[in-house]
């Protein structure tokens, strides 16, 4: 066997990959819980059998993109991170993260379409946990945020943005750009003391998983 179709059963595999899991972004993102293995095969223009050796069932392929889609999450924050000192860290991540979220809605509908039978999986990655917490030590170092934000606060934002931008996609496409920026405005210093404490970040985890399930139950 030559070197070169060594390698090619690898890179077709790496295609279907990438193929199937593009395929199940946009079927999610549109279907939602609905959503069905023959609907990701027909998408990607692979065999349901390429698909079911890649995922063994749709559980597993929801597995992938939450994790995937972390990932992209904890990405666009290490890359705010590595901004020069001067430039605004925390509001470059906040609006990259929004915009992700307009443009991608396959993320809370995976978390809605998970089984509410079985144990809430930990849905935000070490990395992104750390990523959150350095942002918001920027932010507030920079004058961008008030001192008694928690990263748990700035996610819990975030997903309103994301809502109320879904919910005038419709009416007013370029709403959620004004409902960040009223956002943003109010994080920053200046502001009476919160009342209460910040979500833990377990409290965070069953949050995002109970605002899922209702998502889900209001579609049902």
């Amino acid at each position: 066997m030559t070197p070169a179709t060594g390698r090619a059963p690898r890179r077709d595999a790496q295609r279907n990959r990438e193929r199937i899991l593009a395929a199940a972004r946009e079927v999610v993102a549109e279907r939602g819980v609905a959503a069905k293995m023959e609907d990701v095969a027909a998408r990607a223009g692979v065999g349901i059998g390429t698909l079911y050796r890649f995922v063994p069932t749709k559980d597993a392929l929801f597995g992938v993109i939450l994790r995937e889609e972390a990932d992209r999450l904890a990405v666009m924050a290490s890359d705010a991170l590595a901004l020069p000192p001067g430039e605004s860290a925390f509001h470059t991540w906040m609006e990259t993260a929004a915009a992700w979220q307009g443009a991608n809605r396959a993320f809370i509908n995976v978390l809605a379409a998970r089984d509410p039978e079985v144990p809430v999986p930990q849905l935000l990655s070490r990395r992104l946990r750390t990523h959150l917490r350095d942002l918001v030590k920027r932010g507030q170092a920079d004058g961008d945020l008030r001192e008694d934000v928690s990263a748990s606060d700035v996610l819990m934002v975030l997903l309103a943005v994301g809502r109320i931008g879904e919910g005038t996609d419709g009416t007013s496409p370029g709403y959620a750009k004004r409902f960040l920026a009223l956002q943003l405005d109010a994080l920053a210093p200046g502001g009476a003391p919160l009342p209460g404490k910040a979500l833990t970040e377990r409290q965070l985890e069953l949050t995002l998983d109970a605002l899922a399930h209702n998502r889900r139950g209001s579609r049902g």
